[in-house]
């Protein structure tokens, strides 16, 4: 340990994590020396928009700013221009359709990097201008933190963050990032108006299919064709009882809970189905609660993925906490 890292940690080191959302911000502070906790407080702050942080928000954060001189301000990145790429090669940004010069990026390990784009970077720069950011942490990240925390797992593992307002998704083999994404669903989007209901009605008619059948035939002079026709029944009628607890989990949800279901769907669909992803069949699910999900969300991806599904609950702000605590003693 260097003579200008052990002097920082025996001064007074304050943190403060902060996640903006559509009408409110989200705060933590935590103030510690010598390894001890001085000060631990959470705070939410009401705002009209969040492209503006409220009077009471650049105040409080000022003010703490002044208290103490090695403060640390962690944000949480929390806008749409930001994903993953399963390289860190410059060259490969072009096969996901993204502009490298116009992001900025963070190789993690050489497996994959992270990127956001200028634009919302320089957006959140401005938003806390009066204050300044001293790290911008991306929910991937605030992933890959939480993942290696775990033993490594086999198989293809979906991991998803769930926010008040977003969603993070990852899925891995082993070490390798397969996909990712980072969704907003505070707000419908023209993603929703796709065919889901329609696909689920769809699904639903085949208890019909048996109406245009004539099970009258003369089946006594065919016994196979008998064994063909109660295979296929039987078979339908497991689809259709799996479809209608599926599409009664969907009908139990409402509002923003419905909107991550249909969100999620279509992640995991893109996946499933974009030739630019190496996809194989999700084997467990692990999700990083942050805002004590319904239940019947839960009950929702059992049903559909048919997969070992983990919930663990985390606090974000306390997560970035940890994370500019463990950059700021790295660079000391």
């Amino acid at each position: 340990m260097g003579l200008l890292t052990a002097i920082k940690k025996r001064l007074t080191n304050q943190y403060i994590s902060v996640i903006v959302v559509e009408d409110a911000c989200f705060a933590k502070v935590k103030k510690i020396k010598n390894g001890e906790v001085l000060l631990e407080e959470e705070r939410r702050f009401d705002l009209s928009s969040r492209e503006q942080l409220s009077h009471e928000v650049v105040t409080w954060l000022q003010t703490l700013q002044d208290e103490v001189e090695q403060t640390y301000i962690a944000v949480f990145l929390n806008s749409y221009g930001q994903g993953v790429v399963p390289s860190c090669l410059k060259s490969d940004y072009e096969k996901f359709h993204i502009d490298y010069d116009e992001v900025r990026d963070i190789c993690v390990e050489k497996r994959y990097s992270v990127y956001a784009s200028n634009i919302d970077i320089q957006w959140m720069e401005k938003i806390f201008s009066k204050t300044g950011i001293d790290f911008l942490f991306s929910p991937f990240l605030v992933i890959e933190n939480l993942i290696r925390k775990e033993p490594l797992k086999k198989g293809i593992v979906l991991y998803m963050l769930a926010g008040s307002t977003s969603i993070a998704v990852m899925i891995f083999d082993g070490k390798t990032l397969l996909y990712g994404t980072f969704i907003n669903i505070a707000k419908e989007e023209d993603l929703l108006t796709t065919d889901f209901e329609e696909d689920e009605e769809e699904d639903l008619s085949d208890d019909n299919i048996f109406d245009e059948i004539d099970l009258d035939m003369e089946l006594e002079e065919s016994a196979e064709i008998a064994d063909i026709l109660e295979s296929a029944e039987h078979e339908i009628v497991e689809k259709v009882e799996k479809d209608v607890e599926v599409a009664s989990a969907k009908n139990r949800l409402f509002g923003q809970d419905l909107r991550l279901v249909k969100y999620f769907d279509a992640s995991l669909r893109e996946f499933y189905e974009s030739p630019l992803y190496h996809s194989d069949f999700v084997t467990e699910v692990k999700i990083y609660d942050a805002v004590r999900l319904n239940p019947e969300i839960i009950d929702y991806f059992k049903e559909q993925l048919l997969v070992h599904v983990t919930v663990e609950s985390v606090d974000i702000l306390e997560e970035l906490i940890q994370m500019a605590r463990a950059e700021a003693e790295a660079d000391a």
